[in-house]
């Protein structure tokens, strides 16, 4: 009778203990997932009404854990410009030794302007060949040298050359540096004081189809309401396909096989497109609007404004008519960022029952697929100090793969973060996997590296590819897939049968090391040799 009694009470407190132990629960990254990339919420865009259902759903979320805002708001209000060029009204021709050649918008070519103008006009703007379009003292290279580009139309290669050369001596070698983004090449152009700007696609250095092109930049572009109204930038930005790159170099007298292997010498000279000139005009229809950051803190009992950052995207590419092949025309995005958001929404749940010396910071950002402008509009006008974060943690496009034995880190090889991970990982028999597509530069590519950029260690890692159920590296082959297929496309949707057990256990580990930093009074470095350890060190002294 005393062995039942004990027994019983022993139950009881071990029901007790569960009971009051808040785990981060599968079913909650299903539940957040599924709502936010369901047809209700009409693909997030930012100033539509998908777009504050997302906000809405988010801050009541981050109010139901009893999470504070940050002065006094959870929507953190983000001043946004939109344009949609009028394709009716509009047009980007080619005159190829006076005959006009019009390219055809969407199926050989996709043009906009950053400009908010409503009407932009280009007249016989002379073309030349810039090669990669790369001045990067560091790697000794400058495709600018010797020449000025003012009122003329650039032709560029996507990528940079350690990519076409494999050359790990030749800037980072395969894997892709800032340089051989689109956003940089658009910078730089505008910088030199070119009229427009045209960038060659080609599926492999890109790392998308061109498909992924046409349905990112069609239809409805927006960008930060600027101070100057993007006046500082080029009147036309541009990509043609290869195939109509191709016949226009012919059509110069030039090959483009050839060009693209003289490019890759430091010693290149652009070379001029005779016979071409460029006429474009375009029409826009603008609109001014509001969209909002959604921010909420836990606040530390010790060192309240030192902070731990947990960043994902909210927003996904809403609802294009007629742009896909099928009659869904929602881009639901339930990869592309539902998961991320539902990882912070589900980690903000689990802190807040618990107390932390520092300050947690759950901050899910709007217009990243617009080029990070919501992370950043943060990073340019924080409501915080920036140099009291101490790390953050970004979280976009978790892949179901289920459980893996590995965690894949994008931009390996940059701070102190990943010996944490590491850390972490060998308790449980896990290994870190360094970005297998490094030439596709997915550092460059999401909201982490406007905070990086000022000098904030950050750490871009999910799920790995070496499936605990499944041959090696049977990962690598979803992700491939999904690119090809689904990222950017109405195809990306939530299943039911999706495994997020590899990213729960994802964010236990990403727990259990933000954890750890919060109750102590480490700061993560980069390590040395890092392009952002400076800025870094330069903040924290002030």
């Amino acid at each position: 009778m005393k062995l039942m009694k004990y027994i019983l009470l022993f139950n009881f407190l071990f029901l007790i203990g569960c009971s009051g132990e808040h785990t981060i629960q599968e079913d909650n990254l299903h539940k957040h997932t599924k709502i936010l990339s369901s047809d209700e919420f009409g693909g997030r865009e930012p100033g539509t009404a998908g777009g504050e259902l997302t906000k809405r759903y988010i801050e009541n979320e981050f109010k139901s854990y009893g999470l504070k805002p940050i002065n006094n708001e959870y929507l953190l209000e983000v001043p946004l410009s939109k344009m949609e060029v009028d394709l009716s009204k509009s047009y980007l021709s080619i005159d190829i030794k006076n005959k006009k050649r019009t390219l055809t918008p969407g199926k050989e070519t996709v043009f906009w302007s950053k400009r908010v103008e409503e009407k932009i006009v280009i007249n016989d703007s002379d073309l030349i060949f810039m090669g990669y379009g790369i001045i990067a003292p560091e790697y000794e290279w400058n495709d600018y040298e010797g020449i000025d580009v003012k009122g003329k139309t650039l032709v560029i290669l996507i990528n940079d050359p350690g990519f076409a050369t494999q050359d790990p001596n030749l800037f980072n070698g395969n894997a892709m540096t800032y340089y051989g983004r689109w956003v940089y090449k658009f910078e730089e152009a505008a910088r030199q004081g070119a009229e427009a700007l045209i960038i060659i696609h080609d599926t492999e250095p890109a790392a998308y189809p061109w498909q992924v092109v046409e349905t990112s930049w069609s239809g409805a572009q927006i960008d930060l309401k600027r101070e100057d109204l993007g006046a500082n930038r080029i009147k036309v930005e541009s990509w043609i396909t290869y195939d109509v790159a191709s016949e226009l170099f012919k059509q110069s007298g030039l090959n483009l096989e050839e060009q693209k292997i003289n490019a890759l010498k430091k010693d290149f000279k652009p070379v001029p497109m005779k016979g071409l000139k460029l006429n474009a005009q375009l029409r826009n229809k603008i609109n001014f609007s509001s969209s909002h950051n959604v921010a909420a803190v836990k606040q530390g009992t010790v060192r309240p404004d030192e902070y731990i950052l947990f960043i994902a995207h909210w927003d996904h590419l809403g609802i294009k008519e007629g742009h896909s092949q099928i009659n869904d025309q929602i881009y639901n995005g339930a990869v592309d960022n539902a998961t991320g958001v539902a990882g912070i929404i589900e980690l903000a749940n689990y802190f807040s029952t618990k107390e932390t010396n520092r300050s947690l910071l759950f901050l899910a950002v709007t217009a990243e697929e617009s080029g990070l402008l919501g992370s950043e509009y943060f990073a340019e006008y924080p409501p915080i100090k920036l140099a009291n974060i101490v790390a953050g943690y970004n979280f976009d496009g978790v892949l179901p793969v289920g459980k893996t034995n590995d965690v894949i880190v994008v931009g390996y090889g940059a701070s102190d973060l990943e010996d944490l991970l590491k850390d972490e990982l060998d308790k449980v028999g896990k290994y870190i996997t360094p970005d297998p597509f490094p030439e596709k530069g997915f550092f460059y590519r999401s909201d982490h590296i406007s905070f990086a950029k000022k000098g904030v260690p950050m750490l871009y890692a999910d799920g790995g590819i070496d499936k605990t159920d499944g041959e090696i590296k049977a990962g690598e082959k979803m992700s491939i897939e999904y690119t090809k297929y689904h990222y950017h496309q109405p195809s990306d949707e939530y299943d039911e049968d999706w495994d997020l057990s590899g990213f729960q256990e994802h964010l236990v580990i990403t727990s259990k090391m933000a954890e750890k930093l919060a109750n102590s009074n480490e700061w993560p470095k980069w390590y040395e040799g890092n392009e952002f350890k400076l800025i870094r060190e330069k903040s924290r002294k002030q």
